[in-house]
């Protein structure tokens, strides 16, 4: 996916996430989401970010190659439990929480669009899900918009915006 999906998909995972209560609305938390969506790609000089920091994505690259180690939910896991043991619980509610949400969103969004080693280092197999969407290409901007949508559905469900809606047995009692 390209920056600008990622970024969106980081929100919105941001919002239906404060939308259940597991991080704090701020727009510091959704900021710091969307900054946790660009970070996997920091292993390109081609991505958002990388551009932005040449030195650091080079030598990303040059170690582990693009969409592998850096692309693993083993790296948002492993920093969600770091912030976990010495900040708190408390501190995944709110920035650091949202940066790593940021992260795994990013993941999740590279698997249609390729894959990636999402399971590294339990596998170093690249994992993909069906549909394909070529990157920049019309299937991404489908697959974004049904993520989006489907995120701001589980974000209307979780706040209790859904309510039961009743509809009629039949046609003729609607006259």
């Amino acid at each position: 996916m390209t920056g600008r999906s990622h970024m969106l998909i980081g929100a919105a995972t941001a919002i239906a996430a404060c939308a259940g209560h597991w991080l704090v609305f701020s727009p510091a938390t959704i900021f710091a989401a969307i900054f946790g969506s660009l970070l996997p790609d920091l292993d390109t000089e081609r991505s958002m970010l990388g551009c932005r920091v040449r030195w650091l994505s080079r030598r990303f690259a040059a170690a582990f190659g693009h969409r592998t180690v850096t692309h693993s939910f083993f790296v948002p896991l492993v920093g969600a439990l770091m912030v976990w043991h010495f900040e708190g619980l408390a501190a995944l509610r709110g920035f650091w929480g949202a940066i790593w949400l940021g992260y795994a969103s990013h993941i999740a969004a590279d698997l249609p669009t390729g894959g990636c080693w999402a399971l590294y280092p339990l596998s170093n197999r690249r994992l993909a899900f069906w549909p394909y969407a070529r990157t920049g290409g019309i299937q991404e901007a489908v697959l974004l918009m049904i993520s989006l949508g489907l995120l701001m559905a589980l974000a209307f469900v979780w706040t209790g915006q859904v309510q039961h809606v009743h509809l009629p047995r039949n046609i003729a009692s609607m006259a």
